[in-house]
């Protein structure tokens, strides 16, 4: 008995070792993506944001990071955390799902960018991605912030939906 339990379990690790080491497809990777900001854009549109809010509070919402063209996977990689620092920042119990949600898309890419494109790490979130003067704008106007951003997040996803095939470029 005892014999054919270790012959099970040397079995499973050597099947889950082997499993764990192969990367994702891009059809894989790409459907998982679409999937998630698919549901991203769901989200969003759930969480009834008023029109009144997002007009005329573009300009306390910087357009630098947030705003550049899907051209590669740092490039997506970069946008999606600072959205994801955003929303960590401004705290909205509302939001914890879109963070799970940013999460688990930003995971999905960088083990494909690790994979894919030799040299390049992404570096570590945080909070330090946001400029201090975003920062006290997000403490000052948070509940126009919030709207600002989430309605920028969602065109940035529906962008992204389009450029799927941007996946496959590292720089």
């Amino acid at each position: 008995m005892d014999c054919s339990m270790a012959l099970l379990l040397s079995s499973l690790l050597a099947l889950f070792s082997v499993g764990a080491g192969a990367s994702l497809s891009l059809h894989v990777v790409r459907t998982k993506v679409k999937d998630l900001a698919q549901t991203m854009v769901i989200r969003i549109n759930k969480l009834d944001i008023s029109p009144n809010l997002i007009e005329g509070m573009d300009p306390f919402l910087p357009a630098a990071a947030v705003d550049q063209h899907i051209e590669s996977l740092p490039s997506i990689m970069e946008t999606m955390g600072f959205y994801q620092d955003l929303m960590l920042f401004l705290d909205w119990a509302d939001l914890k799902q879109l963070v799970e949600d940013t999460s688990t898309m930003r995971g999905l890419l960088e083990n494909w960018m690790i994979s894919r494109c030799p040299g390049r790490q992404q570096k570590q979130t945080g909070e330090g991605r946001l400029s201090e003067a975003l920062k006290d704008t997000t403490r000052k106007y948070g509940l126009s912030v919030g709207p600002v951003a989430l309605n920028r997040l969602k065109g940035y996803l529906g962008r992204l939906l389009l450029n799927l095939d941007q996946l496959n470029y590292c720089y």
